[in-house]
This record gives C-alpha cells, structure tokens and sequence, in this order.
C-alpha cells in the first residue's frame, strides 16, 4: 500500500467519524441550555424504591461520579492508544510479534475501556448536577463514539490476523500503521470527551445540599 493511499484511507476513517459525531449532536443545536439536575434513565434497570402502605414508587438516581466508571475506561482508553503507538513503532522496527502483542493489548484495554462507558449508562438512573449539557445528548455522544469504536475495533483484529497470517509484512504492511494510528484516534477521542464533557462540568458543578 502506498503512502498517498494510507493517507487517503486514514483521512476516510475520521470523515466516517467526523459524520458520526455530527449526525449525534445534529438534533440538539439550537436547543436552549439545561438548568438544574438532570436525571438519565437506566429503562429495564432502574433502581426502584416502593412504599407497599402508599403504593408509590420512586426511582433512585445515584449522582454522577467523574472519578466512576469513566475515569475507569478514560485511563484504560489511554492504555489502548500507548500500546497501539508502541505496535507503530515495533512493527517499524520488523519486530512484527512484538507488534502483534501490543495490538492486541491495545484491543483488549479499549474494550474494557468501552465496557466500562456502557456499563455508565445502562446499569441504571443517575442524576447529573446543573452545569452539564443534555444528558440525551451526551448518550447520542456515547453511542457516536461506540459506532467510532467498533469500526477501529474491527480493522485492528483484521489487522492483526493478517500480521499472524502473514499476509502482511514489513515490505507489505497492507495498512498496519493506518489502522494502529486510527486506533490511537480513537482512544484520544474518548480521552477529550472525558475531559471537556464529564470531568470539567463535574468540577465545576456547584456543591449538593
């Protein structure tokens, strides 16, 4: 593969994700901003709490934790794009197992890392303080970033099955560098939602009473 058509591909792989993102944020422009508590809901798994004399039910949002469950997959995120940086420069030195093995540590962090921003908004209610944005826009955000996600998931594993197959070599690297450096992209991505959308309004958002 030639270095015009590496670029070429690479830059195809952020306009894919430079849409995915546009297509989240879309519906909420123009909207005015949110006051107040905001509360997301878990559906199927929200935290329920019933009074059997009176017959009402109330529903239990736990307050959002910056240093929870995303700080857990930003620092894994961060994992992922080391190791995919360190494959880059194995694979440049033909020290081509020692590439495959950081690529597929870079895998395995990034799906914990994606794990872990899953689990933040499936396994139930949270209630996120004034200063953050919509938090339905936040998981339009989320689900963008998932989309990003297993599209650079899916072109590292046939990255790497090539590498072992050895299909792809050094002379013939078939895009291994492409892929990896998307990769990097990838948890960087994650890296500065983290901070400018949860970190930020998290330490910013005035005290609870």
């Amino acid at each position: 593969m030639s270095t015009k058509a590496a670029l070429i591909g690479f830059l195809l792989m952020q306009v894919i994700a430079v849409a995915l993102w546009v297509s989240a944020i879309q519906p909420y422009l123009g909207e005015a901003p949110v006051t107040g508590q905001q509360i997301w809901s878990g559906r199927g798994f929200s935290n329920l709490s019933t009074n059997f004399r009176s017959g009402s039910q109330v529903v239990l949002a736990a307050p959002f934790q910056a240093s929870g469950a995303l700080m857990w997959a930003t620092l894994l995120m961060v994992g992922a794009g080391a190791s995919a940086i360190g494959a880059i420069f194995a694979f440049s030195r033909s020290r081509v197992w020692l590439a495959v093995g950081l690529a597929a540590l870079g895998l395995g962090l990034g799906a914990g890392g994606n794990w872990f921003i899953a689990d933040q908004w499936l396994s139930g209610d949270t209630s996120f303080p004034e200063g953050f944005r919509n938090v339905y826009l936040l998981y339009a955000m989320s689900q963008a970033f998932n989309f990003q996600f297993f599209i650079g998931f899916a072109l590292m594993v046939i990255s790497i099955v090539l590498l072992i197959a050895g299909v792809a070599t050094k002379k013939r690297p078939l895009g291994f560098h492409v892929v990896a450096l998307n990769w990097v992209v990838v948890a960087a991505v994650w890296v500065g939602a983290y901070l400018v959308l949860y970190l930020a309004p998290a330490l910013s958002a005035p005290p609870s009473l």
